[in-house]
């Protein structure tokens, strides 16, 4: 099959005889429930590791994980469907614009989402705890922009612009984001 390289698409997946289709789990939110649990499991026993500081950044890359996968997963029983909007015009058949999909990994932009679905997803609702080094009242909100140099920044080696520090404390937080979360994303 001869395939044609396109600018901002998978050109894995796209080829001049064939058009995208959707991910069969784009809309399902079982799958993404699940597997924000497989990463929050992960994380957790990632952060609590005794005698191990270095394990908390594979952790926090899964806790950013989890959190998005919760968020996604949130977004689609809302309605939303798991698409990249630039791969719009490579899409067949499915009826599908730009504001019915949730795409990406910040996960300030996909609980913004979720909160205009859901005025009672309160981002700026303070977070219940103390999370050093980080002042108190933590909202919801910047506790998740403290979460997203994790996946930005700790995925492969480079310099860190964005991410403050991070240790054992960031697993208690993310398990507040996560009981935050869990009730709009609903049960395994």
């Amino acid at each position: 099959m001869c395939r044609k390289y396109v600018k901002g698409v998978d050109n894995y997946n796209v080829s001049m005889t064939k058009q995208l289709t959707l991910d069969k789990y784009a809309r399902d939110p079982k799958p993404w429930r699940i597997h924000a649990q497989f990463n929050l499991d992960g994380a957790r026993v990632l952060f609590t590791h005794e005698g191990a500081i270095t394990l908390c950044f594979p952790a926090a890359v899964l806790g950013h994980h989890a959190i998005e996968a919760l968020l996604k997963t949130a977004l689609i029983r809302e309605g939303y469907t798991i698409f990249d909007p630039a791969k719009l015009k490579f899409l067949g058949a499915a009826n599908l614009t730009k504001g019915d999909c949730a795409w990406g990994h910040n996960l300030v932009a996909l609980a913004k989402l979720l909160a205009s679905k859901r005025p009672e997803f309160d981002l700026t609702a303070p977070l219940h705890g103390a999370f050093p080094p980080y002042p108190d009242p933590l909202s919801l909100e910047r506790a998740l922009a403290i979460f997203d140099p994790f996946f930005s920044e700790l995925r492969y080696p480079q310099e860190h612009d964005k991410l403050q520090g991070i240790g054992p404390d960031d697993g208690r937080m993310l398990e507040v984001i996560v009981a935050r979360i869990a009730p709009f994303a609903g049960p395994l």
